[in-house]
Order: structure tokens, then sequence, then C-alpha cells
């Protein structure tokens, strides 16, 4: 058991450095933030997204963690469940601008944060596909 990872202090820093005026005016980068808790992936992520966007989650993009293998075994849990109700070790997803998803995951690594590219918004109706 691990003390809870607090996300409070990393994206402060990522909204400041990433979302701030440019050439342009008013830049944006981070589009939506999903804490994923109870209700996983499929019930989270909705609530940040348009409703004609989908978000596509590919699975095999992170890895699993050993306690979600142990409560799909010994639980009789399916995988599906897993996804809804559990967060498959993802703590948080941030929707950010394809031209700064680079940079935006290298900065939360160097702040010593876990992170990966899991995922793409596509046009769609307001729902999470895991593929």
């Amino acid at each position: 058991m691990k003390v809870h990872v607090s996300y409070g202090p990393l994206v402060q820093q990522v909204l400041n450095k990433f979302n701030g005026k440019g050439s342009s005016g008013r830049e944006w980068h981070v589009k939506g933030l999903a804490h994923i808790t109870g209700g996983g992936f499929v019930d989270n992520i909705p609530r940040v997204l348009p409703t004609n966007c989908d978000v596509i989650l590919r699975k095999t993009s992170w890895p699993e963690l050993p306690i979600f293998k142990l409560i799909r075994e010994n639980g009789g849990v399916a995988e599906a469940e897993l996804y809804q109700v559990f967060n498959m070790g993802i703590g948080m997803v941030l929707i950010v601008s394809q031209s700064k998803a680079d940079d935006i995951l290298q900065f939360a690594r160097s702040r010593k944060h876990n992170g990966w590219l899991i995922g793409e918004v596509t046009r769609g109706k307001g729902i999470v596909r895991l593929i």
C-alpha cells in the first residue's frame, strides 16, 4: 500500500507552462483533466469531453500493475469491468493538444511522475473506447 499521489502540484505546473500566452494570443494546450477514480476511464473521461468527441485508449500503451492481474485471475473480474471500476494504474488523464503531447509528457516525467501517451480524441458521441 502506498500513499495516494497528489497530482495538484504537477497539474498547476503544467497549466502554468502550457496554457500561457503565445504569439497568437492565449494558447490552451491542456484541454481537459480527468482524475481516474471510481468509475474508471469509462465514467470519468466523458465528463470532460465535448459531446461530439470520443477517446480511444490503447490498453497496451502502459504497463499493467500486478495487482490488476491478481484481481482478474483470482477474483474472476472481467477485463471490461477492471477498466470501468479501477484506474488500471493511471490516476490522472490529461487531454492535450497533439502538438504539445510529447512536451507535456517529458515535462511530467522530468518532475518524477510516470506518464504515457495512452490514446487519442476522435469524433464521436462522448464515449471512451478501449482497444
